[in-house]
């Protein structure tokens, strides 16, 4: 007995439908993540444009205003100084009154004073902070003040140099190496002084000086002018002397022969025609 068993099978088939839509859908699902993640990008450049704007239009509005005051400062420095400038003669013709020019040069001294005050203190700070960080000995003073002191442990040599009485003690601690130094600069000064005046004073007499100071040279150009001029003065005078004799005069003219009244002698003018 045989049994026959028959198949049916479809010639057709739905795969590459389905693949389609599988792939339709994966495009559909890239397309909608695309468009999302693009929004949440527009919603985060919104976002912070929204909160970066303003604060360039502060920040603009900061720098104008600060802009505005320091042009506002320097042209009221300028005027100081225009008005503090004015010479005393050219007040009457000058714009700017006397009690104006007085109080604008007061204005520049008393700021140059607070300035100069401001940068005396800044500097003897610093001068011993420095100190306290550098020297052996304001080593030495810095770990012991630091760790006894008044102000307790665990200040820096910046905090502690602000204190006056530790600008003091340093100030003790390098007064004779100070006085030392101060002396050793006035000597050299007073050094330099003398050498400049000894120099000047060589200068002064070289000028007049016979000889050249180049050995061997011969006499200065100065020396040498002075000799010719009394060369010239020389000639010129026996020029004179001819002259006085031949037209009947004394022969020594440079004397007086009025015996004293030469004052009241009627000298004849020949320069002018009879």
């Amino acid at each position: 007995m045989s049994t026959d068993v028959n198949y049916s099978i479809k010639g057709t088939t739905d795969v590459p439908q389905q693949v389609d839509k599988s792939k339709k859908a994966m495009t559909d699902l890239e397309r909608q993540t695309a468009a999302i993640q693009k929004k949440f990008g527009d919603f985060g450049k919104d976002l912070f444009m929204s909160f970066f704007a303003p604060m360039v239009l502060i920040h603009q509005a900061v720098n104008f205003i600060s802009g505005a005051i320091a042009k506002a400062r320097q042209d009221a420095k300028d005027a100081v100084d225009f008005a503090a400038g004015i010479k005393v003669e050219e007040l009457k013709a000058s714009p700017v009154d006397p009690t104006t020019r007085y109080m604008a040069q007061k204005l520049q001294v008393d700021l140059r004073t607070e300035k100069e005050k401001e940068q005396a203190a800044t500097a003897r700070e610093t001068v011993t902070e420095e100190f306290l960080k550098r020297d052996p000995r304001g080593r030495q003073y810095f770990f012991k003040e630091a760790a006894t002191g008044d102000e307790g442990p665990g200040m820096s040599e910046a905090a502690l140099a602000k204190f006056k009485y530790v600008q003091d003690a340093v100030a003790k601690i390098v007064e004779a190496d100070m006085k030392k130094a101060l002396k050793e600069e006035q000597d050299k000064a007073a050094a330099d002084k003398a050498e400049a005046e000894k120099k000047k004073a060589a200068a002064t007499v070289g000028v007049f000086a016979g000889d050249n100071s180049v050995f061997g040279v011969g006499n200065s150009p100065h020396m040498t002018m002075l000799n010719h001029q009394i060369e010239l003065q020389k000639t010129a005078n026996e020029y004179l002397a001819v002259i006085a004799a031949a037209a009947g005069s004394p022969g020594d003219f440079t004397k007086d022969q009025t015996g004293g009244m030469a004052s009241q002698v009627n000298y004849k003018d020949y320069t002018k025609t009879a």
